[in-house]
């Protein structure tokens, strides 16, 4: 019996079998009809498959925005950090340092997982801002705002474009499953009309090893 395609299969292996059963159907005399009941099955998964692949890539680019964004963010903390570091050799009466980073440093905000790093980065805004508009180091809680601002962006625009993705791939595969059940329509419809030891040569045997084509040998004369 001919392989049929099953819900295991990639959308690259529908098309690439359903292609095949269509050439061999146009080159069979009277199963052109079955070619053209089921090319536009696998035209609707060519076109979904392709949606699916662009919000893919989409997503891929708000990833790498993301990845950017957060490093741009890491920079300033660290910025502050040294900044904080300078105005307490400079004031030792008056040092900063510890209430900005109570843990003592800057490295556990700017490993932390990308939401997360927000929230402390936020936290340390606060800290930054209670120093008072007059303080030198002030001048870091619009650059950290921005910082925070632009990765909180991101990391919306990163799910949103996960969700376009959901999408496409549920849309992607129902267009397999109305490839696949037409599959399955033409192979009893062949059935009908060729008997079935015919019918199986207009359906590929995937699970087989294709025969190969030998190349001619000539020798030189």
């Amino acid at each position: 019996m001919a392989k049929l395609l099953n819900d295991k299969m990639s959308s690259q292996t529908h098309m690439s079998n359903t292609n095949r059963h269509i050439r061999l159907c146009n080159q069979t005399q009277g199963a052109e009809q079955l070619s053209k009941a089921i090319a536009p099955k696998v035209s609707s998964l060519k076109e979904k498959n392709l949606a699916t692949l662009a919000a893919k890539e989409n997503r891929d680019a708000a990833y790498d925005i993301l990845v950017y964004k957060d490093a741009v963010l890491d920079d300033t903390i660290r910025n502050i950090s040294d900044s904080a570091k300078q105005y307490d050799r400079r004031n030792p009466g008056r040092p900063i340092y510890n209430l900005l980073f109570p843990d003592g440093k800057y490295s556990d905000i700017v490993r932390a997982p990308f939401t997360k790093e927000v929230g402390l980065a936020i936290q340390l805004s606060e800290r930054l801002t209670s120093l008072g508009a007059e303080h030198e180091l002030n001048a870091n809680v619009a650059l950290l705002t921005t910082a925070i601002t632009d990765v909180q962006t991101a990391i919306k625009n990163l799910a949103d474009e996960d969700n376009k993705v959901k999408v496409e791939l549920a849309k992607e595969e129902l267009a397999q499953v109305d490839l696949r059940k037409q599959y399955e329509y033409n192979y009893h419809d062949a059935v009908k009309l060729f008997g079935k030891k015919f019918a199986d040569r207009l359906f590929p045997k995937t699970a087989s090893k294709p025969k190969e084509v030998e190349e001619e040998v000539t020798e030189e004369i």
